[in-house]
């Protein structure tokens, strides 16, 4: 689940939109992003914490903004 590619943004077509539609197609990318930085987080967080296993350090706890 880690190294799946993310998803790119919504293709918004070529015909004008509406403001409702518009902002729905903002919420699915907003959610996109946030999922793909999510997953990238985590998989710098795994790599870490497996070198440290690796070397025998026990790694520092890292606090990661919510988002």
């Amino acid at each position: 689940m880690l190294i799946e590619r993310c998803l790119g943004p919504v293709d918004l077509g070529d015909k004008p939109l509406m403001q409702a539609a518009l902002e729905k197609l903002w919420i699915t990318d907003r959610e996109r992003l946030l999922s793909c930085a999510r997953r990238h987080l985590a998989l710098i967080d795994f790599y870490a914490d497996r070198d440290a296993g690796l070397e025998g350090k026990l790694p520092a706890p890292t606090a990661r903004p919510k988002t």
